[in-house]
């Protein structure tokens, strides 16, 4: 027979094991807007936008706020009300802080941003940032190379962000 100081240690044991110091408080608001391309290559400037690439950037911000949804302790704000007032504003990565003061009219505790820079055809790079909406203080940055200006590219980029780097503290 289990006395009682063993049975209290191995519940204690169990419940220890199941917390994940890495997740955020439960329930805690995200704002995640949409990827932006930053196009130094001048191909768009030559070329004018290209259709894909506003497609591709649609679809990684969906993999990125998917994957907070599978990863728990995230409620995602719905950033589409601020799209016609995004269309004219400067890029979030260059407006000094919109982005935690646009998250912060939306409800959120934390706001994510990322773009795309176009390099060439051939090199792009992938960049996510994660800020405290009350401060504006940066909490994480993450970066990832591309090879290729294709759907499969970008996908594989942000993905590689999910799986290497973005819940890297909580696993």
């Amino acid at each position: 027979m289990t006395s009682i100081p063993v049975r209290f240690m191995l519940v204690w044991l169990l419940l220890l094991g199941s917390i994940n110091p890495g997740l955020a408080a439960e329930g805690e608001k995200l704002a995640i807007f949409t990827f932006e391309l930053y196009d130094t290559s001048l191909e768009g400037e030559v070329r004018g936008p290209d259709p894909a690439e506003a497609a591709r950037l649609e679809m990684i911000t969906d993999l990125l706020r998917d994957a907070y949804r599978d990863q728990g302790g995230y409620e995602l704000v719905d950033t589409d009300a601020m799209q016609e007032r995004l269309a004219t504003m400067p890029k979030l990565r260059t407006c000094n802080g919109c982005e935690s003061r646009l998250a912060r009219e939306l409800g959120a505790d934390q706001v994510v941003t990322g773009f795309v820079q176009k390099i060439s055809t051939l090199i792009l790079s992938l960049s996510m940032s994660v800020h405290d909406a009350e401060t504006g203080d940066l909490l994480r940055k993450y970066n990832a190379s591309i090879r290729g200006n294709t759907d499969e590219s970008w996908a594989h980029g942000v993905r590689y962000l999910i799986r290497n780097q973005l819940f890297e503290e909580q696993q």
